[in-house]
């Protein structure tokens, strides 16, 4: 019989759990992260009380408040769950080295390597979710497949807090409603669910033509195993909604100034270089605009991302005469490696380290440049963050 080796991880409600855990008084309550039930912006992440109000990740604050009014609302404390994830991923790769991270608080693990070293993978998997748990005290769902898809469904089938393990993967998933299969959008759900196709086996077996289309991809074009981590690590990226909307330049650019510094100190932190950066821009009437272009070599200078992403920033503001709602930038092409070194800009780089450096030792709110400095006027500042009112850290 075929063993499963594909694991996939998940910690459950992640910034809700976290704000739990930091504060015990809100254990059992619907719990919302995200920001204001009266702003304007989306709900990051619900715990599971608050979900069965309908609320859920991406729903707008002010729909989370009409659901449940007597939720609790936190604005989340980001730079937080970011050193928790770190955790998380540090955990997992004590136990393969094959792990996958693809978002803050889910990773998927090839444990083909070391199975045998246990009564059963089964068994390993227990031990990889206590160790977790034991390690970063919260919750986390775990599921056993043969593929990435498999590994995935069988999380959603653990959750809340549970382990689960597909023997036959093609049966279970043939079993599953549509609305379960990632990648199906609603428009599709909608008319496949219109012609009376509720589950993956019966439109499988009605229209062949469209589960080759829709499904068989999940099958066959996914990887059976999670590649190695650096293979996937292609891209980071920081934004955030501002309280209103912006049309001062300089309090837009002393937010991008932000979100830059958070990404070259992470690109420090864990010996990454990036070859291209990307500034996107959402206006008031929500049309949204993205500019990228290549770094002169791969770098992690704040100095050298910064002024690409302050000229790709001003080729978008004159797009529109509109004031901003959303600013955002990512780096791209990631590295771990380069093979010519910048000898003409070593300085930057030099510059960039040593402030890091600083913000490691004695928090990241000690030393800012200058741009950053109007956000102190506008949101609370602590030792390792400005708060930002809708912070987006996404890998």
């Amino acid at each position: 019989m075929k063993t499963p080796f594909v694991l996939h991880i998940d910690i459950d409600a992640f910034f809700a759990a976290v704000e739990v855990m930091l504060n015990p008084y809100l254990k059992g309550k619907p719990v919302i992260v995200g920001g204001m039930p009266d702003e304007r912006g989306v709900v990051s992440t619900a715990s599971y009380e608050a979900r069965k109000y309908g609320v859920h990740s991406g729903m707008a604050l002010r729909t989370a408040g009409q659901k449940c009014p007597h939720g609790i609302f936190v604005r989340g404390r980001y730079h937080v769950y970011s050193r928790i994830s770190e955790k998380f991923i540090a955990c997992l790769t004590r136990f393969s080295p094959r792990v996958e991270a693809v978002s803050i608080d889910e990773a998927y693990i090839d444990l083909s390597g070391n199975r045998y070293l246990h009564s059963s993978v089964y068994a390993l998997a227990e031990k990889i979710k206590k160790t977790v748990e034991r390690e970063i005290g919260l919750s986390v769902s775990v599921g056993l497949g043969f593929s990435r898809l498999g590994a995935k469904l069988a999380t959603e089938a653990a959750k809340p807090g549970g382990l689960f393990m597909v023997a036959d993967e093609k049966t279970f998933i043939s079993n599953l409603t549509l609305e379960k299969i990632p990648g199906i959008g609603n428009h599709t759900l909608l008319i496949l669910q219109a012609m009376g196709i509720k589950r993956v086996k019966e439109l499988e077996r009605a229209y062949p033509a469209i589960w080759k289309r829709t499904i068989a991809p999940h099958f066959y074009s996914q990887s059976r195993y999670p590649a190695a981590r650096e293979a996937k690590t292609k891209s980071f990226s920081r934004e955030t909604t501002f309280p209103e909307d912006i049309t001062d330049r300089d309090m837009i650019v002393s937010h991008l100034a932000y979100l830059v510094d958070r990404l070259s100190v992470y690109l420090i932190d864990h010996d990454y270089f990036a070859g291209r950066v990307e500034v996107k821009a959402r206006f008031s009437d929500f049309s949204t605009y993205t500019k990228r272009m290549p770094l002169e070599y791969p770098t992690y200078s704040y100095n050298n991302i910064w002024s690409k992403a302050l000229f790709l920033l001003d080729q978008l503001i004159k797009k529109k005469k509109l004031p901003l709602r959303l600013v955002g930038v990512k780096v791209e092409d990631i590295a771990s490696q380069r093979d010519l070194l910048p000898f003409i800009s070593i300085r930057s780089e030099q510059l960039s380290r040593g402030v890091s450096d600083i913000k490691r030792r004695f928090g990241f709110s000690s030393i800012f440049t200058a741009r950053e400095l109007l956000l102190e006027k506008i949101y609370p500042v602590e030792r390792d963050a400005i708060v930002l009112k809708t912070a987006s850290l996404t890998k």
